[in-house]
């Protein structure tokens, strides 16, 4: 039973991995051109702005740490791909001579093979466990933490080709009675990557094909809506922050704002204390508040395609770490029983 299970799992882990191969992100969605990023420029730019002059040492730090944490990002992303390619060819290759061996084994086929097979899958299991273990999470990091389309060798403005997030409702700001005005709903202190989209974002429904958003025509839905009846938040929060706040540079400077209280934003007489609401598209009668503000920038199908590559990567990937345990453990009781085998044979 030992044998076939082993044979099981080595062959469950080349079939498990040659899928991952093809929907791989690194491989697939980043693509081989990032390992002609030159991670080191983020360090000669450090090196060489810290001895330069600034306006003030706050503004110095600033670009620094901007420097710093683009570099960090740099050498996660190759890390990634690095990891990526080791740990799906180590598990092909091992998972294939395992299943090799593990077949002659079943068969019974050579002397001795026991021992052999026993502790080239134990190995096997051990390595693989490893690699793909700190892939997976250095993909999971990638995945959660770090923002779509930042360029970091864009100071004035890195966050132009990013996009604003949203919540699973489609809102980007919400109302703060205690405030008396919208809030960023994402918006933490001193953190401005905290806005923008990841890729693990982009599975909400909001931003992909769904009916019932695009062409619903009962009431529930004219409060998403883009119309004039809408929640929906006027103009784009990331290229143009100036059609709702005038004199702001920035979504983050917006959320700021908003958050210490130095502006308001309603509806009232001065844009401010009043809660707006939605109504019908063929009434003007009242149907619900605007507890939150919606908002799109058009579907970004391919990123949902990215978020799904992600996703099944990371879960067939935790599964594969299973099986390379199973590997390690049927490889380690084979040795034991090939060595064993061998001891009483010398005995007698």
């Amino acid at each position: 039973m030992k044998k076939l299970i082993f044979l099981c799992i080595a062959s469950a882990v080349v079939i498990f991995t040659v899928i991952v191969v093809n929907i791989s992100p690194a491989i697939n969605v980043i693509g081989t051109s990032s390992y002609d990023d030159s991670c080191k420029y983020f360090a000669d730019m450090h090196k060489y702005a810290k001895d330069k002059t600034y306006p003030t040492q706050e503004a110095k730090d600033k670009y620094l740490d901007f420097l710093k944490k683009g570099k960090a990002e740099c050498d996660s992303r190759k890390a990634m791909i690095g990891l990526e390619y080791a740990s799906l060819n180590i598990n092909i290759v091992c998972g294939f001579t395992c299943a090799l061996l593990g077949l002659l084994l079943y068969l019974n086929v050579g002397n001795n093979i026991g021992t052999i097979t026993g502790l080239i899958g134990l190995g096997s299991g051990v390595i693989a466990f490893v690699l793909t273990l700190v892939y997976i999470i250095e993909s999971g990091i990638i995945f959660t933490q770090h923002v779509v389309d930042k360029n970091y060798q864009n100071y004035l403005n890195p966050y132009y080709n990013a996009k604003a997030r949203i919540d699973s409702d489609g809102a980007a700001l919400e109302w703060d009675d205690s405030k008396k005005s919208y809030v960023c709903i994402f918006y933490k202190k001193d953190n401005e990557d905290s806005l923008y989209r990841r890729y693990s974002d982009y599975g909400n429904k909001y931003l992909n094909y769904n009916s019932d958003v695009q062409f619903a025509t009962d009431k529930k839905n004219y409060k998403y809506i883009a119309d004039t009846y809408s929640c929906q938040y006027q103009g784009d929060p990331i290229q143009n922050p100036g059609l709702i706040v005038p004199g702001a540079n920035s979504f983050y400077e917006i959320c700021k704002m908003l958050d210490e209280k130095d502006i308001q934003l309603g509806y009232g007489a001065n844009n401010d204390e009043k809660k707006p609401y939605y109504s019908s598209s063929t009434s003007s009668q009242k149907e619900g508040d605007c507890d939150k503000l919606y908002y799109t920038s058009g579907s970004d199908y391919e990123k949902k395609n990215q978020y799904d590559m992600y996703v099944t990567s990371i879960v067939l990937g935790c599964f594969i770490i299973l099986l390379d345990i199973g590997l390690a453990v049927f490889g380690f009781l084979l040795f034991k029983e090939g060595n064993g085998t061998s001891g009483s044979v010398s005995i007698k």
